[in-house]
């Protein structure tokens, strides 16, 4: 064989090798560099900082844009600021869960964790976090050393070196505006979807699923409304909710609609939903309470 095709031959195995070498080493990276729910735990502060940036997302940046204007007074930058750390918890808490192959491990105390955390909207932009990480990935910090105050078995995050207070150029009566606002906007009146998500003890992700549309889309429900063609469908959730909320304990809700009924076809009411069966489920449950009664 003539020494020219053996030296392009062996030259076209490197190439491959190498080209094969690189795309495992690309997708090694990738898998590495990938923030999980997990990193949320660690002992590190700088790269529990890099992991909440990264799962939060867009909540992050939205709180960065948003506090300056909230803390100085604005209304609108307010209601942005809560829209904002209400999505982070659920992206926080939903990236836990997925992290856990029992995510019950990671959702303590059930309806009051939540206020609890909304409340911690007021503190986070005066602790030392914010101070020293900024004000997105501070906040962001700040939250998950809160949660992992509740989290059964999860140690309290150490303070990073060399930490500085946060620099805002406020007088008491300022921040005691700030917090009242907080608190306000925390108590209005919540989107229907929202009573929804609390009662089925739905994170963000199945919430989305029900309607069929990405979590993001409803994340913007949050601040923008229910689009018009998914009105209806929020209508019979809501009269779902409602007799649900009225005919069972709360705490036997969430179990009874994710488990598979033959009346829905071996699915269950939440399946049947996200399938666009909720007037079947809405019949059925009707039907079921009726009978319930009578006996």
């Amino acid at each position: 064989m003539p020494l020219e095709v053996v030296l392009a031959a062996s030259v076209n195995i490197l190439l491959l090798a190498f080209c094969l070498h690189l795309r495992f080493a690309c997708a090694s990276l990738r898998s590495v560099n990938k923030a999980t729910g997990q990193d949320l735990l660690g002992p590190d502060a700088r790269r529990v900082a890099r992991a909440a940036a990264e799962i939060g997302g867009s909540a992050v940046e939205a709180i960065e844009a948003s506090l300056p204007g909230a803390i100085a007074g604005q209304r609108q930058e307010v209601r942005a600021y809560v829209a904002a750390y209400r999505e982070l918890i659920d992206r926080i808490l939903d990236g836990l869960g997925q992290s856990h192959s029992d995510p019950t491990e990671v959702q303590p105390g059930g309806p009051w964790r939540n206020a609890v955390l909304e409340r911690e909207a007021m503190k986070a932009p005066f602790t030392d976090w914010v101070g020293t990480l900024g004000l997105g990935e501070g906040t962001a910090v700040a939250l998950v050393a809160s949660l992992r105050e509740l989290l059964p078995g999860a140690e309290p995050l150490p303070r990073p070196p060399r930490r500085r207070p946060p620099v805002w150029d406020l007088d008491e009566q300022a921040v005691a505006r700030f917090f009242r606002a907080v608190l306000e906007e925390l108590e209005r009146p919540r989107a229907p979807f929202e009573r929804i998500r609390s009662l089925l003890e739905l994170n963000q992700t199945e919430l989305a699923r029900l309607f069929g549309v990405r979590r993001q889309a409803v994340d913007n429900w949050g601040v923008h409304g229910v689009p018009a063609e998914r009105l209806e469908k929020l209508a019979t959730l809501g009269e779902i909710t409602d007799l649900l909320a009225a005919k069972l304990k709360a705490d036997r809700v969430p179990g009874v609609v994710r488990r598979p009924a033959p009346a829905y076809g071996g699915r269950s009411a939440l399946a049947a939903i996200a399938d666009g069966d909720q007037e079947l489920v809405l019949a059925e449950l009707r039907d079921a309470f009726d009978w319930a009664s009578a006996a």
